[in-house]
């Protein structure tokens, strides 16, 4: 299964039109969301479109039988002890955020017309961090556990046949980590353990040791309360009142710091609140979903009654996938889960389990007629519904709306 490559080409067209750029490529995501693999697909990729072997340098920081590189100079002398970093050569270097100023290194490869291409899973490879370290020479490429329609694929290639309905019944149990994917078919005991032990090595590495917290107990309550919370609002007030209620003292400063060390090593991705009028981010409760919902699942138990956060947090990761933006949008009294930008075009979406009742349908159809444009406004809900328009609202089933 070690071998197994399924190419993501939404990923990979990115890096081929971003290929000889003179910025550096960064590619960014949690650890096991299948950077590593990317990146080797794409140096492939490389050397079979004529490019000799010795021109192009690969390095994993964080692969314990590689080399042992402390600095970035280091670094440095092991890429040129290789190669001559020069116009027409490839470098690229898995979880590079492990070697202290690992940008002076990336840079001067950059300035010696070598095309860089780098991976990180933690703080220091967030967008603004990366833009102060790199100075705005840089491409950034987030990616994510699989979007459905790569899980789709992953499933069909290896494993059993199943209804689509079925796989998705499964994704929204297990999550869209590519290993999961891969194991789900046929070694669906194992998931479990793969699930807690990503989760396990996320949180020890990136966020306990990296970020050096004192207060594991209060970290990992923080992280329960996320998770049990997804698509609600949440506020720091709000998780020092429940810590409070369970006997926890801790300061809103804390709780604060806390919640920027789970959302530096992307097991969580915070949904703004944009004001329709002001056209500023709301200062206010903002909503955090899980980056990998399987991991979320194994960590607090999978429960029918959270059907409808977890499906929300499934259209989030999708507009994340396919957009890299999602905010929560606050329009004339109402709210509106969820607005997406590509370019100067605004994409609006309603999350529903079902719109049978007709009060729920008539909620969700109001904060959508409350937007005065004539942007694209959708309704995505688990049932099938069978009117797909209404006063220029579509209604879509949410495997139609994963899959188109």
């Amino acid at each position: 299964m070690k071998d197994i490559r399924i190419p993501r080409d939404h990923y990979l067209d990115m890096l081929r039109s971003a290929r000889d750029l003179p910025v550096i490529k960064t590619i960014t995501g949690m650890r096991r969301c299948g950077k590593s693999t990317l990146m080797e697909m794409f140096r492939d990729e490389i050397r079979s479109s004529g490019v000799s072997p010795e021109r192009v340098f690969h390095i994993n920081l964080d692969d314990e039988t590689e080399v042992t590189i402390e600095t970035h100079f280091q670094l440095m002398n092991i890429i040129k002890d290789s190669m001559k970093p020069e116009k027409g050569t490839y470098i690229f270097i898995d979880e590079v955020q492990n070697i202290p100023e690992w940008e002076r290194a990336v840079e001067s490869l950059r300035i010696s017309g070598a095309d860089v291409y780098i991976t990180g899973s933690n703080s220091k490879m967030l967008s603004s961090e990366i833009a102060t370290k790199l100075s705005g020479r840089y491409i950034e490429i987030p990616v994510y556990p699989l979007a459905f329609s790569e899980y789709l694929l992953f499933r069909e290639t290896y494993g059993p046949k199943e209804s689509t309905e079925s796989k998705f019944s499964e994704y929204i149990r297990y999550g869209g980590l590519p290993a999961v994917a891969l194991m789900a078919g046929e070694r669906r005991d194992l998931v479990s353990i793969l699930l807690e032990g990503t989760y396990a090595t996320v949180y020890e590495k990136d966020v306990i040791e990296r970020k050096e917290v004192r207060n594991a107990p209060l970290l990992s309550n923080i992280s329960r309360f996320l998770m049990k919370n997804i698509g609600d609002r949440t506020s720091v007030k709000n998780i020092v009142g429940y810590l409070g209620n369970k006997n926890i003292k801790t300061s809103a400063e804390t709780v604060d710091n806390y919640i920027g060390f789970l959302e530096s090593a992307f097991l969580f991705y915070k949904a703004k609140r944009f004001d329709s009028k002001t056209k500023e981010y709301l200062r206010t409760s903002d909503k955090y979903y899980a980056c990998d919902i399987g991991i979320r699942n194994e960590r607090i138990g999978f429960r029918d009654t959270d059907l409808d956060g977890i499906l929300e947090n499934i259209v989030f990761m999708e507009l994340m996938y396919r957009y890299g933006n999602a905010a929560v949008l606050s329009v004339n009294g109402h709210e509106v889960d969820f607005m997406a930008t590509e370019g100067s075009d605004i994409h609006y979406f309603q999350i529903s389990m079902s719109i049978a009742d007709a009060k729920t349908k008539e909620r969700e159809l109001g904060a959508l007629r409350s937007i005065d444009d004539n942007h694209p406004k959708t309704i995505v809900t688990l049932d099938r519904y069978p009117i797909k328009n209404i006063d220029g609202i579509r209604i879509v089933n949410v495997i139609d709306f994963l899959t188109e």
